[in-house]
């Protein structure tokens, strides 16, 4: 069950809004972008992934849409459920 988007901390609607925005992250350059320690951002993926918002991206290459070749993942990616882009769009 997903959490509502009123009871998210602005933080973590940001993190989600990046990751509708941009695709699938990791929380090295969420943390970048945002200028959020890496332990924090940590702490929310990890948090939005148990509010159901966020799951894994699974494998071992990032297909994401403006790179010209697949990107080997690193670290750990990860991408909005399916029912967290719904609640999304219609917001």
């Amino acid at each position: 069950m997903m959490k509502e988007w009123d009871s998210l901390s602005r933080t973590e609607q940001e993190i989600i809004k990046d990751i509708h925005r941009n695709g699938p992250d990791c929380a090295k350059f969420l943390s970048r972008r945002h200028g959020e320690e890496l332990r924090a951002v940590m702490d929310i993926l990890a948090g939005l992934k148990a509010k159901g918002w966020l799951e894994r991206v699974k494998g071992t290459f990032l297909f994401k849409r403006g790179f010209k070749k697949p990107k080997h993942m690193n670290h750990t990616y990860y991408k909005l459920t399916r029912n967290g882009a719904r609640t999304l769009r219609e917001l």
